[in-house]
């Protein structure tokens, strides 16, 4: 009997040792199978960051070489075709870089500078859209621009500006920023980089394309020289000198769009231009 004891008490010992080196053997397995499963997760979430940050170092390589291609331009010529190439590079169809005056009385030092389409253009100058353009209204009202879709954050935007837009969506100018450009002492400059698709651009869009404009008019002034000092004495237009008028008699800008036929935000801009142009506080 008490062999016979013996021996069971010796197989359930068996037993339970293999039993437990069995659970031990699992949880081994479990282990490195979350190791496993931990690694790979790592992998997918840092591969995505390994490559978006190779590829900022290919964006950074182009916009460094953007800058060394600017300064080389000797002339407008090819200070246009070198921005032209770096806005098609990084995805935009069109750009343009001018001051914000009058362009049917700009003279040869005013600055205009575009790849807009010619149709667009001539349309703009013969319907008069820069009178009401919701795109200069709202970089009016801002300080370091803005993409097309947040306009009507800005703007309380008149059926006219509402049709401008969608005219320029017929002519391929769906999407784009605007950076203003002001310089003391200097009219101001525009800066716009805009593409064929409606879509919202990235914030890495809106970071290349104020780094585009920045660069492109640092180099625009320099080729200028002196004329860009004499810019500042370009002539109010007929409209801004109506509105500055009527500013003087105490009229806000709601009631001047009233008698004038334009709206609050058309005022605005035209006033607020007026004022940077003659540094009036």
């Amino acid at each position: 009997m008490t062999l016979c004891r013996r021996r069971k008490c010796h197989r359930r010992f068996v037993l339970t040792e293999s039993v437990a080196n069995r659970s031990r053997f699992i949880l081994k397995i479990a282990a490195i199978a979350a190791w496993l499963w931990t690694r790979c997760r790592l992998a997918d979430e840092l591969l995505p960051s390994m490559a978006n940050n190779i590829k900022d170092c290919g964006r950074l390589d182009d916009l460094t070489r953007f800058v060394t291609e600017c300064g080389r331009a000797e002339n407008f010529g090819e200070l246009h075709g070198t921005i032209d190439a770096a806005a098609r590079e990084f995805g935009f169809r069109w750009f343009t870089l001018l001051h914000n005056v009058d362009l049917r009385r700009g003279g040869e030092e005013t600055l205009f500078l575009t790849t807009y389409p010619s149709p667009w253009l001539e349309e703009v100058l013969e319907e008069r859209h820069y009178l009401e353009d919701p795109i200069h209204a709202a970089c009016a009202r801002t300080p370091s621009g803005l993409a097309w879709d947040r306009i009507g954050e800005v703007l309380d935007l008149t059926p006219r500006q509402r049709s401008i837009l969608e005219r320029a969506r017929d002519h391929d100018l769906a999407s784009g920023y605007s950076l203003p450009i002001r310089t003391p002492g200097e009219p101001e400059a525009i800066f716009t980089a805009a593409r064929s698709v409606d879509e919202p651009l990235s914030a890495e869009e809106i970071l290349t394309a104020r780094l585009l404009g920045s660069v492109a008019y640092d180099r625009a002034r320099e080729l200028l020289g002196d004329a860009a000092k004499t810019l500042a004495h370009v002539p109010l237009s007929p409209r801004q000198v109506e509105c500055i008028a009527l500013v003087a008699q105490g009229k806000s800008d709601w009631e001047i769009g009233q008698i004038l036929g334009l709206s609050r935000d058309t005022v605005h801009e035209y006033v607020e231009s007026a004022r940077r142009r003659y540094l009036a506080r």
